[in-house]
């Protein structure tokens, strides 16, 4: 029994580190994957954007296959119409298919330069190390998509806007049926939180898709004041918007109030005239 003791005594002595150091290797391994978390949730906006730049690159390089297929297509065709062998409506239907291929060239050519600014741009707004959560790339684009939908939701909320521009409120209207379908798109790439872990491919197809929400809204809000027989937002020598809509809305409202004058008049005129004809019946009428 006492040998036991002794040697249970020995391995103590002996391994007496093991445990502080397991504890000190699992504090440093929670330190690590909170400062990894941090360093991506910090550069989430680069990330995604160095992908956006690389799917870029590849569809350039589809693009110009696609273009040098189509050119040699052309050639053939030209050359089998030569010989007699083919129609030239052939030939045309090669020439158009050549064409779009320079142009996807082009289109393709042009997103590489604007996911390159992308890039650059998003390196150079990485937030330092500590900065507020809110002010992280992902709470930054969910400010931004909120304050598209703020804007919608003045239009809904104003009693006098809404009467001023309705076409805001009518999902018959193209622009806005547009853009009610795409912030629907929007809301279900939105994360749960400006806190939820995103992959850098979830945080670029939201950022795309909020950034169609955008132009939507832009394209609806202009549709809405051309619709209420006003010049649309962007056009030289205008007024700023609040005094634009603030005119519209009184206006409305001018209108209407003068349109419940004019049948309270005509209500109370129909009103005293049946009275005279009640009235003049009655006389007529001998007493009993």
């Amino acid at each position: 029994m006492q040998l036991w003791v002794v040697a249970i005594g020995a391995a103590v002595a002996e391994f007496w580190w093991v445990a502080p150091a397991a504890a000190g290797a699992g504090a440093v391994g929670f330190v690590g994957v909170r400062r990894g978390r941090s360093t991506r949730a910090r550069r989430l906006g680069l990330h995604a954007a160095q992908r956006e730049l690389q799917q870029a690159r590849s569809d350039a390089i589809g693009a110009r296959a696609a273009a040098r297929v189509a050119q040699a297509e052309l050639t053939r065709m030209e050359a089998e119409r030569a010989a007699g062998r083919v129609r030239p409506e052939d030939v045309r239907l090669a020439r158009r298919a050549l064409d779009d291929a320079q142009r996807a060239k082009a289109s393709a050519t042009a997103t590489i330069r604007v996911a390159r600014a992308r890039v650059g741009a998003e390196r150079a707004a990485v937030p330092a190390r500590g900065t507020d959560p809110q002010h992280l790339p992902l709470a930054r684009l969910m400010a931004s998509h909120d304050a598209v939908a703020a804007r919608w939701m003045e239009y809904e909320t104003d009693a006098a806007r809404r009467l001023a521009f309705p076409a805001l409120s009518d999902a018959r209207v193209p622009a806005t049926s547009e853009f009610l379908r795409l912030e629907g798109i929007a809301r279900e790439l939105r994360p749960a939180s400006a806190l939820a872990k995103t992959s850098p491919d979830e945080f670029a197809a939201y950022r795309s898709a909020v950034d169609a929400v955008r132009r939507a809204f832009d394209a609806a809000e202009q549709e809405a004041w051309r619709l209420a027989g006003h010049r649309p937002e962007g056009v030289p020598n205008d007024p700023p918007l609040t005094q634009r809509w603030t005119v519209v809305a009184t206006e409305a409202l001018a209108r209407s109030v003068d349109g419940l004058t004019r049948a309270a008049e005509g209500a109370a005129s129909a009103l005293d005239a049946y009275r005279s004809r009640r009235d003049g019946r009655d006389r007529d009428q001998p007493r009993p």
